[in-house]
């Protein structure tokens, strides 16, 4: 009689609910996209929700106090803060002061400082957006999903410091677009775009955004929310180009994930260009503390 072991076996969904030393859920994301669903919300409601969350008050007014959210005078409260960026960037703002919140330690399984990770966090934030503009891609999902698409790396690495004796430490990447997911793979069978998926479903992030992070380093594999997961995959694109220049990279993205990103070849330079300068503002202006 043989007795399968599969059940031991770690799969992502389980290394997310036995890792007590993760990140908390950002429950106040959650909260204000059901906040600003209301017909009538008003600044006050805004800024008592995003003061639950520990020290996230003053990273939304450093960032509202940016160039990338907004020009004119500087803020020095909260409720002035959700004036200057206003109802629809308020969700913008409060994802970034999360998300930095987040990646806000280095991870020694990868050997990246935390300014790395946040870096790559911005750039693929800032280009997912700015690809949905260009599409029926909700802009908010994509910029989401282009934030927390490394989360799964921060999953890791916690498990790494656990098992260092176990996996071969550092993880070395192999270029993109997989990245370090042949390491991860040969370790743990999963990658960090399945961690980080895991983690965004635990929490409670949409269908969207699970699907796209987890199916980013090959979105032509994603059962729904196709043209969301395209744009994540060429997003990240952009973020190798500028944040990893060492990496030797396709001189364009797949031509299908463009194509179904609604991406137009003649207009891709200019894109980028935008990109690149909306980027270097973001990359001075927004270092982690």
């Amino acid at each position: 009689m043989t007795f399968s072991l599969s059940f031991l076996r770690t799969t992502p969904e389980s290394l997310v609910r036995r890792m007590p030393d993760l990140p908390p859920a950002p429950r106040v994301l959650h909260r204000l996209q059901s906040l600003l669903a209301e017909e009538e919300v008003g600044l006050e409601q805004i800024a008592t929700l995003v003061q639950l969350e520990p020290g996230l008050s003053a990273k939304v007014v450093r960032m509202a106090n940016s160039t990338h959210f907004g020009r004119g005078a500087a803020v020095g409260n909260l409720v002035e803060a959700i004036q200057r960026v206003g109802m629809q960037g308020v969700q913008e703002v409060v994802t970034y002061a999360v998300a930095s919140q987040l990646v806000g330690r280095p991870l020694r399984a990868y050997g990246l400082r935390a300014q790395d990770l946040w870096d790559r966090a911005v750039a693929c934030g800032i280009a997912a957006s700015s690809l949905a503009e260009r599409s029926t891609v909700n802009r908010a999902e994509a910029y989401t999903a282009g934030l927390m698409h490394g989360l799964g790396l921060v999953v890791i690495d916690r498990h790494a410091e656990k098992h260092s004796a176990a996996a071969r430490l550092p993880f070395r990447s192999s270029g993109y677009p997989l990245d370090f997911a042949p390491a991860e793979a040969a370790w743990l069978e999963f990658s960090h775009a399945q961690a980080g998926a895991a983690l965004l479903e635990l929490w409670g992030f949409s269908d969207g955004v699970v699907t796209a992070v987890r199916h980013q380093l090959e979105p032509e594999e994603a059962p729904a929310h196709r043209q969301l997961a395209m744009i994540l995959a060429t997003a990240r694109w952009a973020r190798t180009l500028f944040c990893v220049p060492e990496e030797q990279i396709p001189e364009l993205p797949d031509p299908t994930w463009l194509a179904e990103a609604e991406v137009e070849i003649g207009d891709f330079a200019d894109w980028l260009r935008k990109v690149r300068i909306r980027f270097a503002l973001a990359s001075l202006e927004l270092r982690l503390e």
